[in-house]
């Protein structure tokens, strides 16, 4: 009678329920692995492909997740076991868990399994806050519907002071960008964040790294679309121009842009647009030199990180933040350019790989002297064969890295830089008497293939009519120019 009183009961109702006997339920929770103020939760969405996955189930003997063991938390009787770093693959994954349970007692022989799962779906956009975990190191790293993505040679491994690291995880991170960067850039994507397992680690290889940015804010503006740099140790969302440096970028396609990814590129990296101009191109306003041709060269290379302003003038004085640095302090002449530093445009130009080295391993013995960065430049510009063989004096090698570089000593480099086809060095000689018989006789013969072939490809301009000028030495705005037109020509803007 009571059994077809409850039946009736449950007909009558849409619900019924039996307290008498109630179901053990098996519970799948997650959170974001490493964070350990975050709770446990059952949302359906994340912004990070590390989880840790909790299951609540009684009375359980071991607990499966997607076919990894869980370890229970807690002492014997606990009814919490998790599975810690779980990675989520872009878009929905799906999480199984499996309990094999004991029905009553604790009996061997006396066991049933519980299933349940949960679907999680990893949003992969750049959303601020998200993060990817790379544990196991591969070629090709991307995230965020590959808004980053680093490509790296295959036997590449994390290192730690030249050794593999234990940990060779990456992660990838995106994050609002809060800070004001006016009047130097505008931000055109989040702050992308790649960091090693210690800010002490760095890689084997040298890669690359591009960039998805937003393409209409950056207008039609591109040639000043650049990518800056920060170190890992700052906190990405609070960076503030005096932490940024300009990378050599290249491959600027419509929403995405590739710069180099260094051996220590571990760190923050934007993609922004290039908003500061410069007095130097505006003093012909003033009555003074006429500066305003070199504007599109100097600020395109200036924004793809290849050339900077200068620090000092050459009495030791420092440049006002407003001025690039190409004419003196009185704006009446132009500033020629060092030796080091039109090297170092090239191989900044064409992305020649720098090595540090000891100052007893430079080639030249002039080399301890200048910044550090300066001297790798030129070593790297001497092995790829840029560089003049030079007599040596007391048994070493020279290379006057402060001395101001000449109009043949440019084309020297720019000609093995550019990878030209040369002619002889007679059939050279005899053109160069043809178009400039007043002073052709003043170039090396051996160098004359060099000069010729520059002229040709609208490397070196002519100024006067029947003048070669080689001994003439060269401005920062002329050697902008001349750099811009190379690394145009080549393709590796």
């Amino acid at each position: 009678m009571f059994k077809k009183a409850i039946t009736i009961l449950c007909m009558a109702s849409s619900f019924c329920f039996i307290s008498a006997a109630p179901a053990h339920a098996l519970n799948i929770y997650w959170k974001p692995a490493n964070d350990e103020q975050a709770l446990y939760t059952q949302r359906a969405y994340t912004t990070t492909n590390k989880v840790d996955i909790q299951v609540r189930v009684s009375d359980a003997k071991n607990v499966e997740i997607n076919g990894e063991e869980a370890i229970r938390i807690g002492g014997g009787d606990s009814e919490l076991w998790i599975l810690r770093d779980y990675l989520l693959k872009p878009g929905e994954n799906t999480i199984s868990a499996e309990a094999e349970k004991y029905k009553s007692g604790k009996k061997e022989d006396d066991k049933t399994t519980e299933k349940d799962e949960i679907k999680i779906t990893v949003i992969d956009e750049p959303v601020s806050g998200s993060f990817r975990y790379f544990e196991v190191f591969s070629p090709t790293l991307s995230a965020f519907n590959k808004s980053v993505v680093l490509k790296l040679p295959k036997d590449t491994a994390v290192t730690d002071n030249g050794k593999a690291a234990w940990d060779q995880s990456i992660r990838i991170g995106a994050t609002d960008m809060n800070a004001n960067l006016s009047p130097y850039y505008i931000p055109l994507s989040p702050v992308y964040t790649i960091k090693a397992a210690s800010l002490s680690y760095s890689l084997a290889n040298q890669g690359e790294l591009t960039l998805k940015y937003d393409s209409k804010a950056a207008n039609s503006n591109s040639d000043l679309i650049t990518v800056l740099y920060a170190l890992p140790n700052f906190e990405p969302a609070s960076l503030r121009p005096n932490m940024l440096q300009r990378l050599n970028s290249y491959n600027l396609n419509e929403g995405s842009i590739t710069v180099p990814f260094y051996k220590a590129g571990f760190g923050h990296y934007i993609v922004a647009r290039a908003i500061k101009d410069f007095k130097d191109f505006y003093l012909k306003e003033e009555g003074k030199i006429d500066l305003e041709w070199a504007m599109p060269y100097v600020t395109q290379l200036w924004a793809r990180g290849i050339m900077n302003p200068l620090a000092t003038y050459p009495d030791g004085s420092p440049v006002p933040q407003e001025f690039f640095g190409l004419a003196d302090k009185s704006g009446t002449t132009e500033l020629p350019i060092t030796k080091k530093e039109f090297t170092g445009l090239l191989v900044k130009g064409f992305r020649l790989p720098v090595e540090p080295l000891l100052p007893h391993m430079h080639t030249y013995s002039d080399l301890a002297g200048i910044d550090l960065l300066e001297a790798q430049y030129i070593e790297a510009a001497a092995r790829a064969g840029w560089i003049p063989n030079t007599p040596e004096n007391n048994g070493r090698l020279y290379f006057h890295p402060n001395s101001h570089i000449t109009r043949e000593q440019a084309c020297a480099i720019m000609a093995r830089a550019g990878g030209f086809p040369l002619a002889t060095p007679e059939q050279a000689s005899r053109v160069l008497k043809a178009w400039f018989p007043s002073d052709y006789a003043s170039v090396h013969s051996w160098n004359s293939p060099h000069i010729l072939t520059c002229i040709q490809n609208g490397l070196l301009p002519v100024n006067r009519k029947g003048y070669l000028e080689p001994d003439k030495t060269i401005t920062r705005a002329e050697a902008a120019r001349m750099v811009y037109n190379l690394l145009s020509m080549k393709k590796v803007l």
